[in-house]
């Protein structure tokens, strides 16, 4: 079955219309959550994810954020920016249907599929809301970010989750890694990469071979920059998200 893995549109419609175009074909589609804040169209993401009617969706924690009303506990670096977005943009533009919507998302789904046990969460196994997830990250952390709570060995150490192939998100970091017997990957974001290359990031899961392929596409990044300025941010706001769009980097 080939899979469509997509995670961190932010509110950026322009950036997924170039995903499922150049993505051309797929079985399914699996959602990582985040498709609020930051861009200019969070209405419009939700109801087009919720077309494509995926297999799996699970909530990220800016999804949380604005479901709940809660704080979404994200980076330091662009946390004003994204409480500014939420109320600028989200509040505004989400209807209280869609919300709703995005308050009844797990948090964590496990799929199997030819075979194989898969298990994806927006986070981490360890927090799936915020836990930050990376490939380089010492193999005690890893492992630590990898275990959900409650799942513990004789002595207290904690068990990574039982999982052939464990997908996540949140870091807008593409990768994919083996740690042990797992596959781990992160399709990166759609609507907001931030590893230096300004494309939308999304992969592409092969589960009969159980192998993940890693695409980058470009979008129209000025017509994502006039829709923001007709929303009558402010300018600094503004000018902030210009930046991550353009350079792909916070």
């Amino acid at each position: 079955m080939r899979v469509l893995v997509i995670s961190d549109v932010h509110g950026n419609a322009d950036a997924l219309r170039a995903v499922l175009e150049d993505a051309g074909r797929w079985d399914d589609v699996w959602v990582l959550g985040d498709l609020v804040d930051y861009g200019p169209e969070p209405q419009v993401v939700v109801d087009m994810v919720r077309e494509l009617r995926p297999g799996l969706v699970v909530r990220g924690n800016h999804d949380n954020a604005v479901a709940f009303g809660v704080d979404c506990l994200c980076d330091p670096k662009v946390h004003e920016l994204s409480v500014y977005t939420r109320q600028a943009i989200s509040a505004r533009l989400l209807s209280r249907e869609q919300v709703e919507w995005l308050r009844g998302l797990p948090t964590t789904a496990r799929k199997s599929v030819d075979g194989a046990t898969y298990y994806a969460v927006h986070g981490s196994p360890a927090s799936p809301l915020y836990g930050y997830l990376y490939p380089d990250m010492p193999r005690e952390k890893l492992l630590e970010q990898l275990s959900p709570p409650g799942l513990r060995l004789s002595g207290g150490a904690r068990r990574p989750v039982r999982a052939d192939v464990i997908l996540v998100g949140h870091t807008h970091l593409p990768f994919s890694a083996s740690v042990d017997s797992a596959l781990v990957a992160n399709p990166g974001s759609v609507g907001q990469p931030r590893d230096g290359v300004p494309l939308a990031s999304y992969m592409v899961l092969d589960t009969e071979g159980r192998r993940v392929a890693h695409r980058r596409v470009r979008y129209d990044v000025e017509a994502v920059l006039r829709k923001l300025a007709s929303l009558g941010l402010e300018r600094r706001y503004y000018d902030w998200l210009a930046r991550i769009l353009t350079s792909g980097s916070i």
